[in-house]
């Protein structure tokens, strides 16, 4: 009788077992009211949670002397990040977590270099590969010698856009005869519809202009947020990007600092200021330091990547205006005829007079008398824009270094102002 028991109490389990492994069936009833069934399908397997991607695109942009903005692109398959900081050679800190691709330091100094290190964690709290960036915030353009040089301008420039990269901006529009790059250092909301152009030093001894707009530019980028002569730069640049050609003429001007200090026009003896198809354009001098027109317009590298540079904005980011720096004389060119083209011209030239408090040109040859091919002709005659010259230095060029603190101070709102302006 046990033995039977035994049998019955296995036959029963296995049935059990068999049914249990049967799938399981959706029952519907039909029209006719007979019941039928509809295999389920079998639920898949949770998948194993992966540790995030590692953090790319880590960069920073200092908006004011204490806070920084640091952003990285979405690590993928992260919940949260941690962010930390260390000062100098200190140890990484925490500074605290957030669930977007931003987070805000509040409290750097500036003066301090930071590091800053982001890792990612999924919702597992696992962690995935961490991403660092260097920041140093300090003064980027350091005018301590006279000759500014091309080399030390590319570090500086190098140097303001990991500093400040949401709203600075660094391309090369072309290079010189020897090779050099002709940059643009751009400055404001990179989506900008409006634009405004500074070009400087296309004359190689005037290199004291291309010294003070770099100032001027970490000037404007380390206030970027805050009050600059009744001016805040976010505001009147959230709608336009300044455009800086610091330094058009890099070939002469290294020549004016190691080889002729006179030495005014590019390396293959061409005067750039008289080599831009204005309406006035004629061959004039021959190849040397200075007043060499060129065979032709736009013969040289310099004046051709400028030239397209200048209608390029014209067309894709209604360029308002154009400013050109030179040295020396402390005057502003700012004469011009047309209803509107007057106009704007006048604005720029009565507020550039106003704060460098600099003299009328009225009297100055204007370039025409030696063979024209002016830049500011150029923009005017053939594009069509507003444009004005400012003169700064009072001693012959090269100007001597005491003049370069001077020249700042006079022309440190300059330009923010025209841009407000127009």
């Amino acid at each position: 009788m046990k033995y039977k028991k035994i049998l019955m109490i296995g036959a029963l389990t296995a049935c059990c077992l068999a049914f249990q492994a049967q799938p399981v069936r959706a029952q519907e009833t039909t029209e006719t009211g007979e019941i039928s069934t509809e295999e389920m399908p079998a639920e898949e397997p949770e998948q194993e949670l992966q540790p995030p991607a590692k953090v790319t695109g880590l960069h920073t942009t200092c908006q004011s002397d204490k806070k920084v903005l640091i952003e990285w692109n979405d690590s993928e398959g992260a919940a949260y990040y941690k962010v930390y900081r260390k000062k100098g050679t200190g140890d990484y800190k925490k500074l605290g977590e957030t669930s977007v691709s931003a987070f805000t330091d509040i409290s750097s100094v500036y003066g301090n270099t930071y590091d800053y290190m982001i890792v990612p964690y999924n919702q597992r709290d696992e962690e995935g590969r961490e991403a660092t960036i260097r920041l140093a915030r300090t003064q980027a353009v350091n005018i301590k010698t006279q000759k500014y040089t091309y080399q030390q301008m590319k570090t500086d420039m190098g140097e303001l856009v990991k500093q400040y990269s949401d709203y600075c901006e660094l391309t090369s529009i072309g290079t010189s005869v020897e090779g050099r790059m002709i940059y643009d250092l751009a400055i404001g909301n990179p989506e900008a519809k409006e634009s405004l152009l500074v070009v400087s030093t296309l004359h190689a001894r005037e290199y004291i202009c291309s010294a003070v707009l770099m100032q001027e530019i970490e000037y404007y980028l380390r206030h970027y947020n805050s009050s600059l002569g009744g001016m805040t730069p976010a505001k009147v640049l959230n709608n336009m990007q300044i455009h800086y050609i610091v330094m058009a003429n890099p070939d002469g001007v290294t020549i004016s600092q190691t080889k002729n200090a006179r030495w005014k026009a590019n390396s293959r003896g061409v005067d750039l200021n008289l080599n831009f198809p204005a309406e006035m354009f004629k061959v004039v001098g021959k190849k040397g330091a200075s007043g060499y027109s060129g065979k032709k317009a736009l013969s040289e590298p310099e004046t051709k990547a400028i030239s397209s540079f200048t209608k390029e904005l014209k067309k894709n980011q209604h360029l308002l205006g154009v400013v050109n720096y030179h040295a020396m004389g402390q005057i502003v060119f700012g004469d011009r005829t047309g209803k509107t083209l007057k106009k704007d011209t006048q604005t720029m030239y009565l507020i550039a007079r106003k704060l460098t408090g600099y003299r009328d040109a009225g009297g100055y040859s204007s370039g025409k008398e030696s063979g024209g091919g002016q830049y500011r002709e150029y923009v005017m005659d053939l594009l069509g824009l507003p444009s004005i010259t400012i003169e700064m230095g009072s001693t012959s060029a090269p100007c001597s270094y005491w003049e370069y603190a001077s020249a700042f101070q006079k022309n440190k709102l300059v330009v923010l102002k025209i841009a407000e302006a127009l």
